[in-house]
């Protein structure tokens, strides 16, 4: 029977040599990024809840991630000329480390503040780990690669989620202990991922400074190209009921459903992450073959059906279809945007691209929670009626995919344009 170490010798042999030193690091750093992910971050609503935060105080927490965001077309416009992997390292290895301090946090404001901390840092890196990826992975291979290493992830943390459910369930004050664990595998994660250097022949080029474009330039440059900011707005529209339910479903799962730790850390933590396990399979296997405008339309159908699920449910057992769903989903959501992204730009302005695309994925999220939690507490809707609009705007946004992407196809703009 062969070693483990001789098994991954055989399987590094797919790759061509240029590949492989991206996947070795990629990979480890993607091991302790998945024991960061399972530890801490399934049950941050569900903790914040059981410390005694609002509605109010759930949204800024939730929300928060999506301020980082907000700015990543910025950073998306400086790392066009910068050091990627800096880029990458210091909001990953800054924002993962302050989770020690949740050890020491003696109310619900503390608790909000570091979260908040990590969920705004932690978002600066995208746009440069996306030209990253498009710069070291050869196009034939980065699916294969991307969708293996992040299998390989959800399944670690798929476990480390059960684990964490069940430890908080037998000690509730365990958060303690798990995040300041969940901090030093974050960190692990950082330092293994700086080893990554960009392709020779990819590396920065240092321009004058007056040769440089100025932020109105890029911005210019985005504004041009009406198809993308078409596909930009849909996309928009497919991604909001996610960010509308954000500080509705601690409340729907804690006071509705009577959720304990364990069957929260089972239903969003362990269920959907293996569920990711079986999309990014998918996901990797189809990426070279099937459009990718068809395996997104695929995608946000999926997520529909955790709204469906969530708006029904009796107790916290009946999500677990839905839940499973919507994490085969969530390969489609994490890798699709970079897939179908490139086919609009290429590689000098992939990052700028990627910027607007998460600075909307920022904006959404800063309107979605702010909403949902109006139309609860103002408005004085039920939840699960609320869920049922997220369930019929996550239709309406496949829809208006599908009809772009056959205007698309019919004008011949194909997936072969962005390589």
């Amino acid at each position: 029977m062969p070693s483990l170490k001789a098994t991954f010798k055989t399987y590094l042999g797919n790759f061509p040599l240029s590949d492989r030193a991206t996947l070795v690091y990629d990979g480890k750093s993607g091991f302790y990024c998945g024991i960061f992910n399972g530890l801490a971050l399934p049950l941050v609503g569900v903790v914040g809840r059981k410390l005694g935060m609002s509605s109010g105080m759930l949204a800024l927490l939730m929300g928060s991630q999506f301020i980082g965001l907000f700015l990543n077309l910025w950073f998306g416009h400086l790392s066009r000329d910068g050091d990627l992997v800096a880029y990458v390292f210091w909001p990953g290895v800054l924002s993962r480390a302050a989770l020690v301090l949740v050890a020491f946090v003696v109310s619900p404001a503390a608790f909000l503040a570091v979260m908040c901390f990590y969920y705004i840092v932690s978002c600066f890196g995208a746009p440069a780990y996306s030209s990253l990826m498009r710069m070291n992975y050869s196009d034939a291979n980065r699916a294969k690669a991307m969708g293996h290493i992040r299998i390989m992830m959800m399944t670690v943390s798929a476990l480390c989620a059960a684990f964490s459910g069940a430890f908080l369930q037998s000690f509730p004050g365990g958060y303690r202990i798990l995040f300041p664990l969940a901090a030093a595998a974050g960190a692990a994660s950082s330092l293994l991922f700086r080893k990554v250097r960009p392709r020779k022949g990819f590396e920065a080029k240092r321009m004058p400074e007056e040769a440089k474009e100025s932020f109105r330039q890029s911005l210019a440059l985005l504004g041009q190209d009406k198809r993308f900011l078409v596909y930009m707005g849909i996309y928009f529209i497919a991604g909001f009921p996610d960010k509308l339910m954000i500080p509705l479903e601690p409340i729907r799962l804690v006071d509705e459903l009577g959720a304990g730790y364990r069957a929260a850390g089972f239903v969003l933590g362990t269920v959907p992450l293996a569920g990711a396990v079986l999309g990014y399979f998918i996901c990797s296997r189809l990426a070279n073959k099937a459009d990718h405008f068809l395996l997104l339309v695929a995608t946000v159908l999926l997520s529909s059906t955790r709204f469906l699920g969530l708006a029904l449910a009796k107790t916290p057992i009946d999500l677990m279809p839905g839940s499973f769903l919507n994490g085969v989903a969530n390969a489609g959501w994490d890798l699709l945007p970079l897939f179908t992204i490139l086919i609009f730009s290429d590689k000098t302005r992939l990052g700028l691209y990627m910027g607007l695309h998460n600075t909307l994925v920022g904006l959404r999220g800063l309107i979605g929670p702010a909403l949902g939690t109006w139309l609860y507490e103002v408005m004085g809707m039920r939840i699960a009626s609320i869920y049922w609009i997220a369930f019929a705007i996550e239709v309406l946004g496949a829809v208006l995919l599908a009809l772009f992407w056959a205007v698309s196809k019919r004008s011949g703009f194909s997936r072969r344009n962005g390589s």
